[in-house]
């Protein structure tokens, strides 16, 4: 029997409790109008939302509820301004997009109680446009907090524009899905886009990062063991369609194998992906 992805997803954390939602746009996981007791964090209000979905016949923008943080360049917990305030923390398609992945994990270190836990749903590369990308690694994520990165990096912005793919001409698809791959764009498509994007100057929102199930795990390991967050994996679940869950708490023990097993299942994941 098919599991409801709202349901499941909030039997992981105590919705009783004072959170904070990120990025829940048109829709919110837990919204205020049903009676959580959540706050919001996105790029922009819910004025400038609704206007970015107004033509868009799949979304009902009645379902976008006001923002209670619009994120500046103070990053996420700067920008709330209050440490140790919420019980969860709910990132939904989130983690990806963040140019700098470790700060964002410190922020949400920062902004969680003690015994506060992080849920993240993550797109699995396997089974979305990310497929054609190499997967991210430990170093790089370092790398860009050392940068202290605040946009994606010219090099980030190129790979989505160049290697984005679509199956059967979807953006995302269930596990197992053999239709062809193809480019989502074609090579001249992408030198103008990415021309555009250059002459711009502005925020280009990409996919920054890109996991398999078992990648993911080994960075956040890698991480807590480096000492660079005090977070740590409390209980995974493996992809559901074309996504997999995390959550992350200060008590969580970790992973149940060592790195190398996870480095392992990292390549045999990636294998998987029908050609």
């Amino acid at each position: 029997m098919r599991v409801d992805r709202t349901e499941f997803l909030r039997s992981l954390i105590d919705t009783a409790g004072h959170g904070l939602e990120i990025g829940p746009s048109y829709n919110p996981l837990l919204p205020k109008s049903a009676g959580f007791d959540v706050r919001t964090a996105d790029y922009t209000d819910a004025e400038g939302l609704r206007a970015k979905y107004l033509d868009n016949p799949h979304v009902d923008i009645a379902m976008i509820e006001p923002v209670d943080f619009v994120v500046t360049d103070r990053g996420l917990a700067g920008t709330v301004g209050e440490r140790a305030l919420f019980d969860y923390i709910v990132a939904s398609h989130v983690i990806e997009h963040t140019p700098d992945m470790l700060g964002f994990l410190k922020d949400c270190e920062a902004l969680l109680k003690p015994d506060g836990v992080l849920l993240l749903a993550v797109p699995d590369k396997r089974h979305c446009f990310d497929v054609l990308h190499p997967w991210s690694s430990t170093g790089a994520v370092l790398q860009a907090h050392l940068d202290g990165r605040r946009m994606p990096s010219p090099g980030a912005v190129w790979d989505d524009r160049a290697y984005n793919a679509v199956r059967g001409g979807a953006i995302g698809w269930s596990i197992g899905g053999q239709d062809p791959l193809r480019f989502f764009i074609d090579l001249p498509d992408a030198l103008r886009a990415l021309a555009k994007d250059t002459a711009d100057g502005g925020y280009v929102d990409v996919h920054v990062w890109r996991f398999l199930p078992s990648s993911f795990r080994l960075i956040v390991n890698d991480l807590h063991a480096l000492g660079e967050i005090a977070l740590r994996e409390q209980a995974f679940h493996d992809s559901v369609g074309n996504e997999f869950y995390v959550t992350m708490s200060r008590s969580g023990a970790g992973p149940d194998v060592d790195r190398l097993t996870l480095a392992l299942r990292t390549l045999s994941e990636n294998a998987t992906i029908p050609v």
